[in-house]
């Protein structure tokens, strides 16, 4: 069977006429207008040609990344993408060279189109020229440049429409571009790669595992219509590669040598898949923990977690890079770092809670089938409540640079205390007595005694946990009324609320019962200091509850905010129902410079 690369786009057409291209340069006899097409723009940086004189150029140009960034946008809205190749005149053909810098021209080209556009760059050395190839694939959905849409029409970019493009070129690619047609024909599955895949569909669905190969890849949505064809989610899966798609690296710890790599060419994406499973499995280490009448094992990693965050990784990633998917498992931390950015309007600041936007359907609904990830939409907010239940911190999600999503795990031995708190949440209903399972997995239950355990932000308003659940404090709101109605075990409280004034927003901290139960020390002075300047005004009842100290201490270290945050007392008394502190308004004058707190409790 034919062993292709490891990327959708640029097509081997595209590879064929890129390399005829060069070719033609390094001979120095090509007439220019002959060598670029539908497909191919040859481009010099902006800037680099003054009459007869080639300018130094800079690495980083912003005017170069505008320039070639508006070519991006219409290579994305043209079918089949095309290759800008930087550093030749298109007028002479003269080798002019290209100095950007090819991280840094990336990230610019990905940020320049609002994230739409993710170019594969290398360097070709022709001649003693350094030219950059940029391979832009077609996009998912209409990329626009300073507001206006082209696309490629001969060697021309011209005007077009969203409405246009989204009536034509993209009517079937934004719908799934993974169900286009590939190069793959069912006869040139390789036999490990069936073998896996008939593994995996006897783990998940027997029902299955009696269909023969094509019946099999249909059901699976990994055939192009009704031909012996893959399309391309198939042909990722199942396809061999010379470079391979997955690059496991594991070591025992930060800054150690490797011990184990996982990097292997030849294989199919669920070969490597199997590998990469033995591994991270065999260096994940478990304590077992009592439940009911039964014992499980409990990772340092979650082992759900763990799966998930790899398999969003190669399910969710851009494959039209050809880097691949990196797995670093140092000690008990998971870094998986998946070329090409967030899709759609997904950021890391809503990743929990916005909708699912797969780049490829048809990808991963196989990969459910498979049992490889779990139901849409639920993956990061599981990563959550798992790291959180077992002692640790929620995952960061970040997008890197180049652009690259980085997802970091950062497992530890369970800690048993709040492990069972999280195991045994129940709804206040009137049988207390059976843990209620959707309770443990709530992921706004873990994310609100998280904060509420840390001793700096020990209490939970709507306006302070907005951020945190990524929801509108109107959501948050809703979410801390829920988790609220929690109980741990004999039926206790999880949260308790703050007195605050009618007709104020509610707000809660962590009982004293759970405080205990997830043995953990009492807040300090800060978290009193954050509710003064989320309210405005502290009473003493507040701040009691929240720093969950007794009445005189209270009185006493609330004298102390009220000085440090230049707060002047409601009345001049100093005392009586409904006293408290707040800030100065015009009628008070100017605030009082604040002061450090002479105490730390």
């Amino acid at each position: 069977m034919a062993d292709r690369g490891f990327t959708f786009l640029p097509a081997p057409s595209h590879d064929a006429e890129v390399e005829r291209v060069l070719g033609a340069l390094a001979s120095g006899t090509a007439n220019p207008s002959t060598l670029e097409s539908q497909a191919i723009d040859l481009k010099k940086e902006a800037g680099r040609r003054e009459e007869s004189r080639i300018l130094p150029g800079e690495p980083r140009s912003e005017v170069v990344a505008k320039q070639l960034a508006a070519e991006a946008a219409c290579f994305g809205n043209t079918r089949g993408g095309g290759v800008i190749i930087v550093g030749v005149d298109g007028t002479n053909g003269c080798l002019i060279g290209a100095v950007s810098d090819v991280d840094w021209l990336r990230t610019r080209l990905y940020q320049l189109t609002d994230g739409k556009v993710t170019a594969d760059i290398r360097v070709a050395d022709v001649s003693g020229a350094r030219l950059l190839v940029v391979a832009v694939p077609q996009a998912v959905e209409p990329v626009p440049f300073a507001s206006k849409y082209r696309h490629r029409q001969g060697t021309s970019c011209v005007p077009i429409t969203a409405t246009e493009l989204m009536q034509g070129l993209f009517v079937d690619a934004a719908a799934d571009p993974s169900n286009r047609e590939s190069g793959l024909l069912l006869q040139g599955v390789s036999d490990g790669a069936v073998a896996s895949l008939r593994r995996r569909v006897m783990a998940t669905d027997r029902s299955k595992a009696s269909l023969d190969l094509r019946d099999l890849l249909a059901r699976l949505g990994l055939l192009y219509g009704d031909s012996d064809t893959l399309n391309l989610a198939g042909e990722i899966l199942l396809g061999r590669r010379s470079s391979p798609a997955l690059d496991y690296i594991h070591r025992s710890v930060p800054g150690g040598p490797s011990d184990v790599r996982v990097n292997v060419p030849g294989l199919s994406l669920l070969e490597e898949l199997d590998l990469v499973e033995a591994e991270y499995t065999r260096h994940n280490p478990f304590r077992e923990m009592t439940s009911g009448l039964g014992v499980i094992r409990v990772h340092a990693i979650p082992e759900r977690s763990l799966r998930e965050a790899i398999l969003n990784g190669v399910c969710h990633r851009d494959w039209n890079q050809s880097d691949p998917t990196v797995i670093e498992h140092i000690g008990n931390q998971l870094r998986v770092t998946s070329p090409g950015g967030f899709i759609g309007d997904v950021t890391a600041e809503n990743i929990i809670t916005h909708p699912s936007q797969p780049r490829y359907r048809a990808l991963v609904n196989a990969f459910r089938q498979l049992g490889l990830v779990e139901q849409e939409g639920v993956g990061v907010d599981m990563m959550v409540a798992d790291l959180i239940k077992i002692g640790g911190d929620p995952p960061l999600i970040e997008l890197t640079d180049r652009p690259a999503v980085r997802a970091v795990l950062s497992g530890q031995p369970v800690n048993a205390a709040r492990y069972q708190i999280f195991t045994g949440l129940r709804r206040a209903t009137a049988d207390q007595t059976v843990p209620t399972e959707d309770a443990a997995d709530d992921v706004d239950a873990a994310l609100l005694v998280w904060r509420a355990m840390n001793p700096a932000t020990a209490f939970l308003t709507a306006e302070s946990c907005a951020p945190l659940l990524q929801r509108t404090p109107a959501d948050a709101a809703h979410a801390l009324r829920r988790v609220a109605g929690y109980r741990i075990a004999d039926g206790l409280r999880l949260l308790v609320p703050i007195p605050v004034p009618p007709n104020t927003a509610a707000a809660w901290c962590l009982s004293r019962s759970a405080r205990r139960a997830l043995q953990i020390s009492r807040p300090r002075h800060e978290a009193a200091t954050a509710w003064v300047r989320e309210r405005g005004r502290i009473s003493s009842a507040e701040y009691q509850m929240i720093a969950q100290v007794s009445q005189p201490t209270a009185n006493t270290h609330l004298r102390i905010v009220a000085l440090s945050e230049g707060l002047v007392p409601s009345w001049p008394s100093g005392r009586g129902p409904g006293f408290h502190y707040r800030y100065p308004g015009p009628e008070d004058g100017n605030k009082p410079e604040g002061m450090p707190l002479p105490f730390d409790d």
